[in-house]
């Protein structure tokens, strides 16, 4: 069994992974800010080791890393604060960087980064050769967190492996709630490209990044259907007998107060290819494309080739 650190083991995906590790019997070590929420309590009386820290503050991690086989960098920056995004995305890979550097049995460094180092690339289907092109601020402090890990696994030889994310979803992130309560809304003219993964799939790729992933190496991580904005969200809106969106322009949404990484996540085309990710990790995704989850959702049985 090997030895786990999860920073932002308290989130999303990170507390999802954690239970699944656990799980399966592997010992888990989980950084978080607050060590008194319901998610970590019921995480460390599940077996997880809880390791206060803040990945902005170097001191709070000495130590944290040590014994550890597999480290994975979950932690999900406040879209809103631009200064703390940058701080917790390139200081805080360099923090925890520097105490995992400390491990002599570590074997992978997993970052879950996400598609804002593309910016707008139209129609054009985007591998992970194609070059970092941030618009907006979410994408240019990711891109400098990247290049961080990048010097060291070419420098070094630090195992790292760098996650480009699509829009997660599943359960506790179901776009049809945030379409139902308007949670969302078309922003630009809807022809843009979306890439989504669901989170059943994503956990299956953090597990098999360790094993199967190559150091110093960059993955898509989305599912095998990029769709246009109007046409995921006009489908979304149709199965719940809503109208079609209406769409605001980037420039209105601005103007209305709406922060530029809402804006730039929500009306920049990213057309994701995944094949290496498919390739490298022999993973089949159980979700190909959003679609055959928002079936299960309404009960919808799909044909099956025999």
């Amino acid at each position: 069994m090997a030895y786990y650190l999860i920073a932002g083991a308290a989130g999303y995906v990170g507390s999802r992974l954690a239970w699944r590790l656990l799980d399966q019997g592997h010992r888990v070590r989980g950084i978080v800010r607050n060590p008194d929420t319901p998610t970590v309590e019921a995480l460390a009386a599940q077996g997880m080791s809880v390791w206060t820290g803040d990945l902005t503050k170097a001191a709070s991690l000495i130590g944290a890393a040590e014994g550890v086989d597999i480290a994975y960098n979950l932690t999900a920056p406040p879209l809103l604060d631009h200064s703390q995004v940058r701080a917790l995305l390139v200081q805080g890979n360099q923090n925890l960087l520097a105490a995992c550097s400390r491990s002599r049995a570590l074997k992978a460094y997993i970052f879950a980064g996400n598609v804002s180092v593309y910016g707008d690339r139209g129609d054009t289907l985007i591998d992970e050769d194609t070059p970092p092109q941030p618009s907006y601020p979410l994408g240019e402090a990711t891109a400098a967190a990247e290049h961080v890990l990048l010097e060291a696994a070419r420098r070094h030889r630090f195992p790292a492996l760098i996650l480009r994310i699509g829009t997660i979803y599943g359960s506790g992130r179901d776009p049809l709630e945030n379409v139902r309560n308007s949670a969302v809304m078309l922003i630009g003219d809807g022809t843009n490209f979306l890439a989504h993964i669901q989170i059943d799939d994503l956990l299956r790729v953090l597990e098999r990044l360790p094993e199967h992933g190559q150091p110093g190496a960059i993955y898509n991580v989305a599912d095998d259907l990029p769709t246009r904005a109007a046409d995921f969200f006009g489908d979304l809106r149709g199965r719940l007998g809503m109208l079609p969106p209406r769409a605001y322009s980037a420039a209105s949404a601005h103007y209305a107060g709406l922060d530029a990484n809402i804006v730039g996540l929500a009306s920049c085309s990213t057309r994701l290819a995944n094949m290496r990710m498919k390739h490298d990790l022999g993973i089949e995704l159980r979700y190909p494309d959003y679609t055959a989850w928002i079936d299960e959702q309404f009960g919808v049985e799909r044909e099956v080739a025999v």
